[in-house]
């Protein structure tokens, strides 16, 4: 994911007809097996995604099984603090827009000038997946072993939750135990292994058994 799937995302929400890629990642083709999709409901200093509805059906419409969404919420990003607010205001518009998805994925990595400490991190997205929990959104972590220990060094509050994991690697499994063993977490959800789709598609592509 990162800054060029950010992009990615965005993009294929102007679409017409969508469909996932190898289980998560959602682009322009029909040429693949997948039948998962993860969407960016929320891109920082853009806030929510206008197009997240018609993404979501998109997915839908094209024979996915799953569809969840996610968010990069940061607290020096415009419209992003108080997270709580933010993540309210997210989940009230999905809702009023009767966007059917499965989970919230937050994901958490570096920006030039998005983050400031790691306490200060940590509280923030403690702030934003309390909310979304007790608002009754079933949630994740989208990170990976670099960018978490960058952005909230050592924390662990949230080893509980699903976690997707980056680790670009080109292998689809979880044999990669050292890349997932952070935050506490020893067992991942999801993995993230490649930045390039089938059928010449540039978007990334995951591992979901």
């Amino acid at each position: 994911m990162f800054k060029s799937a950010t992009l990615i995302f965005f993009l294929s929400c102007w679409i017409t007809t969508s469909i996932a890629v190898l289980g998560v990642d959602m682009n322009q083709v029909q040429c693949s097996s997948a039948d998962f999709a993860i969407i960016q409901a929320w891109d920082g200093d853009y806030q929510q995604s206008q197009y997240i509805a018609q993404c979501v059906a998109n997915a839908w419409a094209a024979g996915m099984q799953h569809v969840d969404v996610y968010a990069f919420m940061c607290p020096n990003c415009g419209g992003n603090n108080p997270p709580s607010t933010a993540i309210r205001s997210l989940i009230n518009s999905l809702s009023s827009q009767n966007v059917k998805y499965g989970m919230l994925w937050f994901d958490i990595e570096q920006c030039s000038g998005c983050w400031n400490d790691a306490a200060s991190a940590a509280q923030f997205i403690q702030s934003a997946t309390n909310t979304a929990a007790g608002m009754g959104v079933n949630i994740g972590i989208y990170s990976s072993s670099y960018e978490w220990q960058q952005t909230v060094g050592s924390a662990s509050a949230w080893s509980s939750l699903p976690l997707w994991y980056a680790h670009y690697d080109g292998n689809p499994s979880f044999s990669d135990s050292w890349a997932y063993q952070f935050g506490g977490w020893t067992k991942p959800a999801i993995k993230q292994y490649d930045d390039h789709g089938p059928c010449g598609v540039d978007v990334d592509v995951d591992y979901y058994p």
